[in-house]
C-alpha cells in the first residue's frame, strides 16, 4: 500500500482486471463505464498532466460528441467526489488538479497495479542479469499475481482497448520470462504441464515451444520434445506460412543429436593455453566490473552484432561519447559477454586518442604480435609489414580485439584483422570517420534509474533507501555522467558515516562542483583536461566563454553574435568542439554542454572575458525579441523605446512567436547570468527591455520563469539606482502576477513599477502600469480606485497618440464606472468609442464595447435595449470570428433573459457559453461566470441538482483564482444545496 500525495489517505487502484479503487482496504465504486474510462486514462499517466485532447481521444476517438467537454468536466467533478481529501475529509481538488485544459491525478505510480507490474518486471530483469535467480523468480511471481482477469474489463473507449492489448501482452511476456527462470533453476518436471497449457492457449508464440522442448528433453522425454517441434512447425506453417526461426531449429538439432549440454549448465571457460601450433591464446581483456549498471539495450545490440552467424566480412562495432560516459566500461562488458565465441584469444590496446600523445600503431602491432607468440627478434620493422603479419596470424582464427580510445582511421586501419572470423570493438569520443561498423552506439548519460542503481551497488541499497531524495539529487548534480556517479559513490563508500545529503550540499555550489568529483585516482577534471588541451586558441575561447550562457541550448546565430565572429567561422569552431566531444549538437544549428563540462569550462573563464560576451549576446537577443514584439503588438509605442532596434527577421507573426518560444529558456538564462555578473547600468536596461519584449507573448512562454528573472533584474536595478530598468522589470513581475490573479502581489509590483517609471520619465510603461493597477482594483472590487487608475492611463495613452491603447483603457474605465454604480457613464463612454470606431474599424474593440454597453443597459433595467446590443455584438463576433467574445456575450445575454423571465432561452444561451469556454485557453474566470449564470437559471427552473453542481464548479474556479466573487457564489451554492 502506498501513501498518497497531498496528505490523502492510502489508495490503491486496479487496472489489471475490472477497474477498482480501494481506500484503506475498503472498495470505492468507480462509477459508470465511461467515467471509468476517464479515470483509467488519468491513472495510466499517474502524476502527469493529461490534456483535454488526449482525454477526448481516449474516450471517443476521432468523433467525440458535441457535449464531450461538458461530460468530461462532469466526470472530473464526480471523480473528485469519490477520492478522499486530506485526512479522509471533504474531496480534495488538489488530488485531481486542473492543469491547463486537462487534468493531473497526483497519485504515485506504485498505487496503480499496472505500473507496479511493470516495475516488478524491470526489477526481475535486473536480478536475472545479476545472477539472482531466486529473487528474479519471486519478483516475476509477484508481478503476475497482480492480474485479476482481463485488464480494464468492461471499460469502453479506444485507449482502454489499446491498453487491454498492451497489458495482456505484458502478462504473456512476464509469464515467458518466468518459464526461462524456472528452466535455469532446473524445475523441468513442474514446468512441463504449465508450458503444455500455455502453448495450447497461445500456439503462435515460438519461444514457448522452445521452453517446452527443453523441459521435456531435460525430463528424459526426447521423443516428446521432438514431437513438440513438429507441432510448432505445422502450426506456424498453417497459420502464418512461416518456418520455425533459427533458434528453435538449432534447438531441435541439438535435441535430435542428444546434446548433453542441454542437460547441465555449460562448463566455465578454461584458462588461456597454448594452441597446437604453439601460438599462445592471449587473454588481454581488462577485468569486468561487478557493479556494472544500465546499458542493457546497448550490450544486447553490440553482442548480437558480434555473434551473428551470417557474415562474410570482419565484424566491427563502435562506441562513442564524451569523456566519462562509460565507453570503456561498456566495451569491456560486451567483450566478456562474447569472449567464448572467440576461443582463440582476446587482444586489447589503449590507443590514447583523446590525449596529446596517441599510441604509435607500430608499437601496438608489436605488442599484439608478441602476445601471439612472435619473438621480438622476428618482428618486422615497418608498420605495414607488422600489419600484414598480424592479418596472417589471425587468418582462420576466432580472435576478439578491443581497441580503446581511437581517434582517426589512419592509426586504426593497420590494427584491423582481415578475417571474417575475427571481431573488433572500437571506442572513441567521436565516431571514427571511415570505419565501417556493423553496429554503432553513441552513448548518452545514464537514465535516472541507471544512475541510482550504480549508486546502490557501490554505496549499498540501505543507505540509498534511507535518503531517496538526496540520492536522486546526487545523481542529477553529477549530470548522470557515469564516471561522476562512480566517483561520488566511491567517496561515500569510503565514508560509511557520511550522509548522502552532506555530499549533495558540497556539489550544489557550481563553482567548486568539478573539484569535488575526484576520488583516489579518478577525477572528472582529468578526463575533460585531455580534450581541452588539444584545442587551439579560438576553440578554447569559444568553449570557455559560451559555457555560462548556453542553457539549455544556443543557436548558431546567437553563438556567432556572442563570440563576435562570422556565422561560418562560428560553425566551424563549434563543430570542432563537437568532434572533440566537448560540446553536443542535438539538432542542426543548435549546441549544448553537458552540465559538468559547463562547470569545467566556467572554471577556466576569466572575469574580463564574461562581460563583453554577455553584452553582445543580450543585444542580439533583444534585436530578435523587438522584431517579434513588433509583430505581436504592432503600433504599440513601447516598440520605439527599446535600447536596440528590431530587424526584419521574421516573415509573419507565427514565425516571430515560434522564434521567441524556442529561444525563451536561453534568453531567461542569459539574463540571469548577466545580472549575477554585476552588470553595468546599460546592460541592466537591455535586460529589462528584453523582458518587456518577451512579456508580449506571455501566454506562450513560462510565466513563472519570466517573473523570476524579472525580479532578479528589478532588484539589481534598484540596488544600482536604475529607475528605468527597475520600473520595466517590476512592470513585468506585476503583469505576470496579474495574469495569474495573484492580486496582492500584482498590486505591490505594479505600484513600485509606476513609482520608478514616474521618476525615470518612462511614460509608455507608466501608461501600462496605470492600466494594470486599474484592472487589479477592479478585480479586488475597489471600483473608485479602478476609475482613477484607468483615467490616468487613458490620459497618458492619448498623449502618446496610442489609439488602440486608449480604446482598451477607455473601455476598462467604462467597466469600472459600471461596477462603481455609474452605469449611465459606462454607456456614454461605450457610445463615444463606438462612434470613433466607425472611422478606424476594430472588430475586437467594437465587440468589447458592445458587450460592456449591454451589461450597463442591463444594470439600468433597460433589458430590451441590452438584448438588442447583445444581438449586434453576437452578429459582429460571428462575422469577425471572435468565438471567445461570442461565448462571453452569450452568458451575459443569458443573464438578461433570466432577469425578464425567459428562462428556457436563458438556459440554452448559458449552456452554449459554457460549452465553448470549457475548451478556451486561460478561460477559467469567464467559464466560472458562465457557470454561475447557468446555475442561477437552473435554480429558477427548479433543477436544483444541476444548479448545485454548476455552482460548485464555478465556486471552485473563482476560489482557485482568488477572486472576491467566490464568497458570494459560495453563499448561493450553499443556499441551493440546502433547498433555500
Amino acid at each position: 500500500m502506498v501513501q498518497q500525495e497531498c496528505g490523502a489517505p492510502r489508495l490503491r487502484f486496479s487496472l489489471l482486471g475490472p477497474l477498482g479503487i480501494e481506500n484503506e482496504g475498503r472498495a470505492v465504486a468507480p462509477g459508470p463505464p465511461q467515467q471509468q474510462a476517464m479515470l483509467a486514462a488519468l491513472l495510466l499517466r499517474a502524476g502527469r498532466a493529461v490534456t483535454l485532447c488526449e482525454l477526448l481521444g481516449a474516450l471517443w476517438g476521432e468523433e467525440p460528441p458535441s457535449s464531450a467537454v461538458t461530460i468530461l468536466r462532469t466526470y472530473a467533478w464526480r471523480i473528485r467526489q469519490r477520492l478522499p481529501g486530506p485526512d479522509g475529509g471533504e474531496p480534495a481538488a488538489q488530488l485531481l488538479a486542473s492543469i491547463g485544459d486537462g487534468y493531473r491525478l497526483s497519485v504515485p505510480p506504485e498505487s496503480v497495479d499496472a505500473h507496479r507490474a511493470e516495475r516488478l518486471g524491470a526489477a526481475a530483469a535486473r536480478a536475472w542479469r545479476e545472477g539472482k535467480q531466486e529473487e528474479c523468480a519471486g519478483l516475476l511471481a509477484d508481478a503476475l499475481s497482480l492480474w485479476q482477469g482481463e485488464p480494464l474489463a468492461g471499460v469502453p473507449g479506444p485507449l482502454a482497448e489499446t491498453e487491454r492489448s498492451r497489458l495482456a501482452e505484458l502478462r504473456l511476456t512476464l509469464t515467458e520470462q518466468r518459464f526461462a527462470v524456472d528452466l535455469a533453476r532446473g524445475r523441468h518436471l513442474v514446468l512441463v504441464s504449465d508450458l503444455t497449457a500455455f502453448v495450447r492457449e497461445h500456439p503462435l508464440r515460438e519461444q514457448s515451444y522452445g521452453f517446452l522442448m527443453q523441459a521435456l528433453y531435460a525430463a528424459g522425454r526426447q521423443a516428446d520434445a521432438l514431437a513438440v517441434f513438429a507441432r510448432a512447425r505445422r502450426t506456424l506453417d498453417e497459420e502464418l506460412g512461416l518456418d520455425p526461426g533459427p533458434e528453435l531449429s538449432e534447438l531441435h538439432g541439438r535435441i535430435l543429436a542428444g546434446d548433453p549440454g542441454l542437460l547441465a549448465p555449460a562448463a566455465a571457460p578454461s584458462a588461456p593455453s597454448a594452441a597446437p601450433d604453439g601460438i599462445v591464446r592471449p587473454a588481454q581483456l581488462p577485468p569486468d566490473i561487478s557493479d556494472f549498471s544500465g546499458r542493457a539495450d546497448a550490450v544486447r545490440e553490440l553482442a548480437e552484432a558480434l555473434t551473428g552467424a551470417d557474415r562474410s566480412a570482419l565484424a566491427v562495432v563502435s562506441i562513442s561519447g564524451m569523456g566519462g560516459i562509460g565507453k570503456t566500461t561498456l566495451a569491456v562488458r560486451v567483450a566478456h559477454w562474447v569472449r567464448n565465441r572467440y576461443p582463440d584469444g582476446q587482444l586489447h590496446a589503449d590507443l590514447r586518442g583523446s590525449s596529446g600523445e596517441p599510441a604509435d600503431a607500430g608499437a601496438v602491432l608489436g605488442s599484439f604480435l608478441g602476445a601471439l607468440g612472435v619473438a621480438a627478434a622476428d618482428l618486422p620493422r615497418a608498420v605495414e609489414d607488422r600489419s600484414r603479419l598480424l592479418r596472417s596470424l589471425l587468418d582462420g582464427r576466432r580472435v576478439l580485439l578491443l581497441l580503446d580510445d581511437a581517434r582517426d582511421f589512419t592509426r586504426l586501419r593497420p590494427l584491423l584483422p582481415g578475417s571474417a572470423d575475427c571481431a573488433v570493438i572500437v571506442t572513441g569520443r567521436t565516431r571514427v570517420p571511415g570505419l565501417s561498423a556493423r553496429a554503432h552506439v553513441d552513448l548518452d548519460v545514464f537514465a535516472a534509474d541507471e544512475a541510482l542503481e550504480l549508486l546502490r551497488q557501490v554505496v549499498g541499497g540501505p543507505r540509498v533507501a534511507d535518503e531517496p531524495a538526496a540520492a536522486a539529487d546526487l545523481v542529477e548534480l553529477c549530470g548522470r555522467l557515469p564516471l561522476a556517479v562512480r566517483i561520488v559513490a566511491a567517496r561515500l563508500a569510503a565514508r560509511p558515516r557520511w550522509a548522502l545529503a552532506r555530499l549533495v550540499t558540497a556539489l550544489t555550489d557550481e563553482r567548486h562542483r568539478i573539484d569535488q568529483l575526484r576520488a583516489g585516482g579518478l577525477a572528472v577534471t582529468t578526463v575533460f583536461e585531455h580534450g581541452y588541451r588539444q584545442l587551439n586558441g579560438v576553440q578554447a575561447y569559444a568553449f570557455r566563454t559560451l559555457a555560462p550562457f548556453t542553457w539549455p541550448t544556443i543557436a548558431l546565430d546567437a553563438a556567432a553574435a556572442a563570440l563576435g565572429l562570422g556565422r561560418e567561422d562560428t560553425e566551424e569552431v563549434l563543430e570542432s568542439l563537437v568532434d572533440a566531444a566537448l560540446l553536443e549538437s542535438p539538432q542542426p544549428g543548435r549546441y549544448r554542454y553537458h552540465e559538468l563540462l559547463r562547470n569545467y569550462a566556467e572554471q577556466r573563464l576569466t572575469d574580463r572575458e564574461r562581460p563583453p560576451v554577455a553584452d553582445r549576446l543580450l543585444r542580439f537577443l533583444l534585436a530578435g525579441a523587438v522584431s517579434a514584439f513588433q509583430w505581436g503588438v504592432p503600433g504599440d509605442p513601447v516598440g520605439t523605446t527599446f535600447a536596440v532596434a528590431g530587424t526584419s527577421r521574421f516573415a509573419d507573426l507565427a514565425e516571430a512567436r515560434a522564434w521567441l518560444v524556442r529561444e525563451f529558456d536561453g534568453i531567461a538564462h542569459a539574463i540571469g547570468v548577466a545580472v549575477r555578473s554585476a552588470p553595468d547600468p546599460v546592460l541592466l536596461g537591455v535586460a529589462a527591455d528584453l523582458l518587456v519584449a518577451c512579456s508580449a507573448f506571455g501566454r506562450d512562454v513560462p510565466s513563472a520563469r519570466l517573473a523570476s528573472v524579472a525580479r532578479q533584474v528589478a532588484e539589481a536595478a534598484e540596488r544600482a539606482g536604475e529607475d528605468r530598468a527597475a520600473g520595466r522589470a517590476r512592470f513585468v513581475c506585476g503583469n505576470v502576477a496579474l495574469q495569474a490573479t495573484r492580486l496582492d502581489e500584482a498590486r505591490e509590483h505594479t505600484t513600485r513599477a509606476a513609482e520608478a517609471c514616474r521618476r525615470a520619465g518612462d511614460t509608455v510603461i507608466l501608461r501600462q502600469t496605470c492600466n494594470d493597477l486599474g484592472v487589479i482594483a477592479l478585480f479586488q472590487q475597489r471600483h473608485a480606485d479602478a476609475v482613477r487608475s484607468f483615467d490616468q492611463a487613458l490620459a497618458l495613452a492619448r498623449s502618446l497618440g496610442h489609439r488602440s491603447g486608449a480604446l482598451a483603457t477607455a473601455l476598462n474605465a467604462a467597466l469600472a464606472r459600471l461596477r462603481n454604480g455609474d452605469a449611465a457613464g459606462a454607456v456614454a463612454i461605450c457610445d463615444e468609442e463606438l462612434r470613433a470606431l466607425r472611422d478606424a474599424p476594430d472588430s475586437h474593440g467594437a465587440a468589447h464595447a458592445l458587450g460592456i454597453r449591454g451589461r450597463a443597459l442591463h444594470e439600468l433595467g433597460r433589458h430590451d435595449e441590452a438584448l438588442a446590443t447583445y444581438g449586434k455584438c453576437l452578429e459582429l463576433c460571428r462575422t469577425a470570428r471572435l468565438p471567445r467574445q461570442e461565448a462571453m456575450t452569450r452568458h451575459r445575454r443569458a443573464d438578461t433573459l433570466r432577469a425578464i423571465g425567459r428562462l428556457d432561452e436563458a438556459l440554452a444561451e448559458a449552456r452554449s457559453a459554457v460549452a465553448h469556454l470549457e475548451t478556451a485557453r486561460d478561460g477559467e474566470r469567464d467559464r466560472a461566470y458562465a457557470l454561475e449564470v447557468l446555475a442561477r437559471t437552473e435554480a429558477e427552473l427548479g433543477d436544483r441538482a444541476a444548479a448545485a453542481e454548476h455552482a460548485a464548479r464555478a465556486y471552485e474556479l473563482l476560489s482557485a483564482l482568488g477572486l472576491p466573487e467566490a464568497a458570494q457564489l459560495r453563499e448561493f451554492r450553499d443556499r441551493v444545496r440546502s433547498g433555500g
